[in-house]
């Protein structure tokens, strides 16, 4: 069995793990050296990782995306108490606009929140994707027109953006391009003030001795 790494981003799906992979290649950012990607299946999964993960002789940095959902503040409460179930007493009541950055303590490593779209607002990993289309597409009103228009809808109202950014990449030049790969693709800017941000905080919680917001 291979050592455990020393640092890594717990996230929800392979989704969040393809966009992070990209975003890290747009920006030169060697995932592969600094830290581990790894997909949970599911935020419960992530959850239960987050209880145990933290006293695993030899982790020094544990980063953790997941969606705000709708209801950010009990997502945030959820992940406060896995937390203290660690072990972490002094933790922030409120997610940062930032990301989160919550120093080790003890024998307890570094540990790292973000949580899409934003930290601040409800929403999912295709929220923040599609914050990062250029302003002013064309094509994105068209696609929330589209499924409005429909005669049924089959999937739950939290779903929207999901299925608004999976028809808006059906109309790109190549239909039915990846989430992972609009970004390599440019669909996506990943060059967006939100992508910039969300990049910075990987940074900071993988290279601690990086200045705050060095390329």
């Amino acid at each position: 069995m291979p050592p455990k790494p020393e640092q890594v981003l717990l996230v929800e799906g392979a989704d969040d793990r393809e966009v992070i992979y990209r975003l890290c290649n747009h920006h030169k950012l060697d995932n592969k050296q600094l830290f581990d990607v790894d997909a949970k299946d599911g935020y419960e999964r992530l959850r239960d990782d987050l209880k145990v993960r933290p006293r695993v002789p030899g982790v020094k940095a544990i980063g953790v995306v997941v969606d705000a959902d709708e209801d950010p503040a009990h997502r945030w409460q959820s992940l406060r108490d896995a937390l203290v179930h660690s072990g972490y007493t002094q933790l922030p009541e409120h997610p940062d606009a930032a990301g989160v950055i919550i120093p080790a303590q003890g024998t307890l490593p570094r540990i790292g929140i973000w949580m899409m779209p934003d930290n601040q607002l409800t929403g999912i990993l295709e929220d923040f994707l599609q914050r990062i289309i250029q302003q002013g597409d064309a094509l994105l009103p068209s696609a929330f027109k589209a499924l409005d228009a429909l005669p049924e809808r089959r999937f739950k109202p939290s779903y929207r953006s999901k299925a608004a950014i999976h028809t808006w990449l059906a109309w790109q030049e190549e239909p039915g391009t990846p989430l992972g790969q609009a970004v390599s693709k440019h669909y996506l800017q990943a060059d967006h003030e939100l992508a910039l941000r969300f990049v910075d905080w990987m940074k900071r919680l993988f290279i601690p001795s990086l200045p705050t917001g060095s390329p």
